[in-house]
């Protein structure tokens, strides 16, 4: 009943298809770099008084397209930058895109709307071919670092302490500087006694020479006292 119901040969086609759509994928982009720069310079060079405006009608069109493409994948350097939904990359791809059609429309103009169609649908397959890629590659970004929990725990750390110093600089910057109780909050350190209070528990039985030594670093911490010591008596 299973070899009938599946058939094996299309499920190794999917397999293999899987396999190779990466690489594919990834050409398909380059090609279309390089084939919309190859056409731009083509056109530019038609109206050159030199050989240096020739070369520069090709050369200039292959260094936006691959200027293009790093601007697109560049924050993929680093797979635990995550990108939202409409990131650095998405942007850069769409105003490039913008562009790469208001030449294509300047410069075809004169030779027919035959030729701007079918140039503009080369870029913007490009374009979709970008914004597939850069998809995919968060979703496997995000589906690694649930294969990982100590990864993921982590980065949960490291963007959590991020946020943290980004509003410690914002408010330096406004000049609010945290007191010393606040930075011994935020660093989670808490007022044993305090907490034991707040929370309706009775006291446990202290030894006295603890308790004053508790006193005098409670009062220490205020800021305005000598250091204690554990004789009981204060260093200046």
């Amino acid at each position: 009943m299973k070899h009938i119901i599946v058939n094996n040969d299309f499920v190794n086609s999917i397999k293999a298809l899987r396999a190779v759509l990466p690489k594919l994928s990834f050409g398909l982009l380059i090609t279309t770099y390089v084939i919309s720069a190859l056409i731009m310079g083509i056109f530019h060079a038609q109206d050159a008084p030199t050989i240096g405006f020739t070369v520069a009608a090709f050369l200039v069109p292959l260094a936006i397209q691959a200027g293009r493409g790093t601007l697109v994948f560049f924050f993929q350097l680093n797979p635990i930058r995550i990108q939202q939904r409409f990131s650095f990359g998405i942007i850069a791809a769409t105003v490039l895109l913008i562009l790469s059609l208001v030449e294509a429309y300047l410069v075809l103009q004169s030779y027919g709307y035959a030729w701007i169609v079918s140039v503009a649908t080369l870029m913007i397959i490009g374009w979709v071919v970008e914004i597939m890629i850069l998809k995919e590659t968060a979703f496997a970004t995000k589906l690694e670092l649930y294969q990982h929990p100590e990864q993921w725990k982590e980065i949960k750390s490291f963007y959590l302490a991020e946020h943290e110093l980004e509003h410690f600089l914002a408010n330096l910057k406004s000049g609010t500087v945290p007191t010393l109780d606040e930075a011994v909050d935020n660093r989670g350190i808490e007022d044993p006694v305090k907490k034991l209070l707040e929370a309706g528990s009775p006291l446990p039985i202290i030894d006295e020479k603890l308790l004053k030594l508790l006193q005098e670093l409670k009062t220490q911490l205020e800021g305005n006292v000598n250091s204690p010591s554990l004789n009981g008596v204060e260093k200046g």
